[in-house]
């Protein structure tokens, strides 16, 4: 495969949380063209287990105007690390500390960049202080793995970073178990 060459960047738009960039590239074929792209934070989504259930929070989405059923996610600031920050998030959203904590990897959101979403499960949690900030109306729930999957198969958790996690959790104890 051949890349693309890069001949000029216009930033077009420009927030705390995103920018858009047109910018002017040369395609290996020699044609021009203006393509689109997105700078975006990274984040974190964390998968809490608290025995034989999960942590899960249901928060007030804007501007979909409706609850959503999700894992603790938040984006990654300036100089932080996804452990760090999966380890604040999931106390802000959730209130709980973690003892142990496992990347499950991680993955691309969105093709117009190269914002990653770091997965981490989250072990030996205690009780700590929820803080969630101003925009955020957050409930915790705990659910059982069948819950989960009967949630995962109507169609009730949307959120995408959620319900990659999951499966994966889900694959994992399906592997375990075959062990």
């Amino acid at each position: 495969m051949k890349e693309w060459k890069l001949i000029d960047t216009e930033r077009v738009y420009h927030s705390k949380y995103m920018s858009l960039f047109n910018d002017k590239v040369m395609l290996p074929t020699g044609q021009k063209i203006t393509y689109t792209r997105a700078e975006l934070k990274d984040f974190v989504t964390v998968l809490p287990i608290i025995g034989n259930k999960i942590v899960m929070i249901e928060i007030f989405r804007y501007p979909a105007n409706r609850l959503s059923l999700e894992i603790p996610s938040g984006y990654v600031e300036n100089g932080e690390e996804p452990r760090e920050c999966a380890r604040r998030e999931l106390e802000e959203e959730a209130g709980y500390k973690v003892g142990k904590l496992r990347s499950l990897g991680w993955f691309n959101p969105w093709t117009r960049s190269i914002r990653k979403a770091h997965l981490f499960l989250a072990e030996d949690l205690t009780k700590g202080t929820q803080r969630p900030d101003e925009t955020e109306q957050i409930e915790v729930k705990l659910l059982s793995t069948e819950e989960i999957r009967k949630k995962l198969e109507t169609n009730k958790i949307t959120h995408a970073p959620t319900i990659i996690a999951l499966q994966k959790y889900l694959l994992m104890q399906l592997d375990y178990a075959r062990r």
